[in-house]
């Protein structure tokens, strides 16, 4: 056998020991993918409804609950917002709501033109949850001041903020008394708290 004739037995068994090696262990052997443009990225929003089950799953595993609480935007409307509670650190999302209801709107909030009718010197008082109600009691201060609209409107945000974090019947107590009415105006109140609530 001479050289080229070696030279080529060799080369052939290099290539067949190559695809056996591909073949069976290599897993089919690809060349790494690799970004063409490096400054792109998808932005990834949890809340939009194709992706509902996958913002549960993340809620999950980060250990992050999404919350509604409701206040008023710049043209006086009701608009919802969204609190991050952390579960690891909160007894009670539903509580951790309410809280962040009396305490909004925050300062970039304001800087956008969200109020809220709720007086800031309302405290929490308590709150029960249990499997068939929760029961929350406020300060006097929730219905001290601004007349009646004022007063409607703070019920209201109290109501949607109740009923967007809660299936439960929630009743709204006032310095350990539930009430029916509240406010100097007289703002009648039918409960447990829902969009019906504040009907004649």
């Amino acid at each position: 056998m001479n050289y080229q004739q070696k030279w080529g037995l060799f080369i052939l068994i290099l290539i067949s020991i190559l695809y056996v090696y591909f073949s069976f262990f290599g897993n089919g052997f690809k060349f790494p993918e690799f970004n063409k443009n490096p400054d792109s990225h998808q932005e990834y929003n949890p809340l939009t409804e194709s992706n509902v089950e996958d913002a549960n799953q993340n809620e999950n595993k980060n250990g992050i609950k999404n919350v509604k609480i409701f206040i008023l935007d710049k043209s006086g409307k009701i608009r919802s917002i969204n609190r991050s509670c952390d579960l690891s650190t909160e007894k009670s999302c539903f509580a951790y709501a309410i809280n962040e209801l009396l305490l909004a709107p925050s300062k970039w909030e304001k800087s956008k033109g969200f109020t809220s009718e709720i007086p800031q010197r309302t405290k929490l008082l308590s709150l029960r949850e249990s499997s068939d109600s929760i029961l929350i009691d406020l300060s006097s201060d929730f219905e001290s001041g601004g007349g009646a609209e004022s007063t409607y409107m703070r019920i209201k945000q109290l109501i949607k903020t109740a009923n967007a974090n809660s299936s439960v019947p929630t009743y709204l107590y006032i310095n350990g008394k539930q009430v029916n009415v509240i406010g100097g105006e007289g703002v009648m109140l039918k409960q447990p708290l829902n969009e019906r609530s504040l009907d004649e």
